[in-house]
């Protein structure tokens, strides 16, 4: 899998009533891969994915967030826009607003706050339509 396919998984399986928007801006760098609305909030998201691991622990994931992403997810944020990086590995998640430490997270703090990617549809249905919707399709 590579991020383009993790995208369109996610978009595959996403309520129907949430509003998703594959970003594709080559006059703007940085700009997130992906926008999300519905009736209850929206929201921001860069995807990052890696086919493979390291084999040490302590050894850094390395995402490649770039610097000009970095500085455009953290401002969004600054202005009160949720944004967030959705890194993966295989079938692990780690959904973060941690941009400074996208590249240095560790193989270790990796494995600790990663997600099955069904718990980050759910949060996005969840921060998109609220829990006042139905989330079924």
């Amino acid at each position: 899998m590579n991020e383009r396919q993790l995208i369109n998984r996610v978009h595959r399986v996403l309520s129907c009533k949430i509003y998703r928007w594959k970003i594709n801006d080559t006059y703007h760098g940085g700009v997130a891969d992906t926008y999300y609305s519905g009736p209850a909030g929206n929201c921001f998201v860069e995807y990052k994915y890696k086919y493979k691991a390291p084999k040490k622990q302590t050894s850094k994931m390395a995402f490649n967030l770039s610097a000009q992403q970095e500085l455009w997810l953290t401002k969004q944020l600054q202005h009160n826009v949720p944004t967030y990086v959705l890194a993966g590995c295989k079938d692990s998640f780690w959904l973060t607003q941690d941009f400074k430490n996208v590249n240095t997270c560790t193989k270790e703090r990796f494995e600790l706050e990663s997600i099955p990617l069904v718990d980050y549809i759910l949060f996005i249905e969840q921060h998109c339509l609220g829990t006042k919707y139905d989330t079924k399709k």
